[in-house]
């Protein structure tokens, strides 16, 4: 009896064990052919966001104020933790070869300065010189001309003799002479006569006598002449006369030689002024290094970039800095930023422009503020995969939380708590 018992149920449980394995075929079957149904999809869907509470920490840019220039550090004027405007003075640096550079500038400018004064009187006296130069050799020019041209109407005139007017005025000049000649003869034969009569006084004698001579004088003269013209001028007249020309000739050469050089010494005037020019770029150098050695000097003074609070001093007064070397740090005070990594299955359906909550535990006090950036570099969060359970890997989202309020007793490196709650992304 008992094994009947036995066998029937084992027969049963055999049944049973059928019955549950073609039921669990049929489930399968069902889910499998599930796959692809818009039903299915729906399932797969991620679900919408739900309130988390992620710890991370405050952040904020950090600028480094450094030198410009090369020297010792003779004033740092600012501690760490100390507020500073833009602007505002933290640090000095001697720096004694810039003097000295400043004084061979300035000296160099006043050299130039002086020497562009020169060459522009220089110029100045050039070119007036030259214009008078020019102005008197153009009129030696026309003189040695005009010498030249008598000389030649000389020479001409000697060789070809006297002209017949000429020959003909000396002719009635003689003819005149001898009319006077014989009338004073004439005179002078009666008034001796009457003289040794005793009829006239022997002074009119005289007088006669006197005039007679005259006449005879006057007549030899225009005779003289007469044959003067009508011979023509001699060999070493005509020679003297050529010579004459020549030696026009030559000063009328001389003097366009003297022309050309004043005309070349205007060209000196175009040089002299390019040697001013060049001068007054000399000035505008020496200037621009004057302002290049200010600007280095300005250097001297380091001021602030931006408004902040000094974060770290990486150098002490009296120590040795060099250009771009780090003397402190600063931490602008109205720009902070929450760095968190969350879970990508919390993250799910939220953006950017969410609002958000950070509670600052050490401030105890909460701030409003946004999602402002999702990094695109996500990281593997710490929760590990389970293949056991067939789960895949997740992993952390990196968001850059902004503060709507930016309290003064914030600080870089506290812990920020940021709320995201259900709405956001919705």
């Amino acid at each position: 009896m008992a094994s009947d018992n036995i066998h029937a149920h084992g027969t049963l449980g055999k049944v049973l064990g059928g019955i549950f394995a073609v039921a669990l075929l049929l489930g399968g079957l069902v889910v499998f052919s599930g796959i692809g149904h818009p039903g299915a999809l729906q399932a797969a869907r991620p679900k919408a966001p739900v309130p988390c509470i992620v710890d991370g920490l405050l952040d904020a840019d950090e600028v480094d104020v450094a030198a410009k220039v090369p020297g010792r550090l003779s004033e740092l004027l600012v501690r760490e933790g100390d507020e500073v405007q833009a602007g505002q003075l933290v640090a000095v640096v001697e720096a004694e070869e810039l003097d000295a550079k400043q004084e061979q500038a300035t000296a160099g400018w006043h050299a130039a300065q002086v020497q562009a004064q020169q060459g522009q009187l220089a110029a100045n006296l050039q070119s007036a010189t030259s214009s008078d130069q020019i102005q008197q050799a153009r009129a030696g020019v026309q003189g040695a001309q005009a010498t030249l041209e008598m000389a030649r109407q000389h020479a001409r005139a000697l060789d070809t003799g006297a002209r017949p007017e000429e020959i003909g005025q000396a002719q009635q000049a003689v003819n005149a002479a001898q009319a006077v000649f014989a009338t004073a003869e004439k005179t002078q034969q009666r008034v001796q006569a009457l003289a040794h009569e005793g009829v006239v006084a022997q002074q009119k004698a005289d007088e006669a006598e006197m005039a007679y001579q005259s006449a005879q004088a006057q007549l030899l003269a225009a005779q003289d002449k007469l044959a003067l013209v009508k011979a023509g001028a001699r060999d070493e007249e005509k020679a003297a006369a050529h010579a004459q020309v020549r030696q026009a000739e030559a000063g009328v050469a001389a003097a366009q030689q003297a022309l050309q050089l004043a005309l070349d010494g205007e060209e000196q005037v175009a040089l002299r002024a390019k040697d001013v020019e060049a001068a007054h770029d000399k000035v505008c150098a020496s200037l621009g290094a004057m302002h290049e050695v200010a600007a280095y000097q300005r250097q001297t003074k380091i001021v602030s970039p931006i408004r902040g609070r000094v974060s770290q001093r990486m150098s002490l007064a009296g120590e040795i800095v060099a250009p771009g070397y780090a003397i402190l740090s600063v931490v602008p005070t109205d720009h902070y930023w929450v760095d968190v990594y969350v879970d990508e299955t919390q993250f799910a359906g939220r953006q950017v422009g969410d609002p958000v909550q950070v509670e600052f535990p050490a401030l105890g006090r909460t701030l409003p503020g946004a999602i402002s950036q999702v990094l695109p570099a996500a990281d593997f969060a710490t929760k590990r995969a389970n293949n056991e359970r067939g789960d895949y890997d997740t992993r952390a989202v990196h968001l850059h939380i902004t503060l709507s309020e930016t309290p003064n007793n914030l600080a870089r490196g506290l812990t920020a708590r940021v709320h995201f709650d259900a709405v956001g992304g919705q």
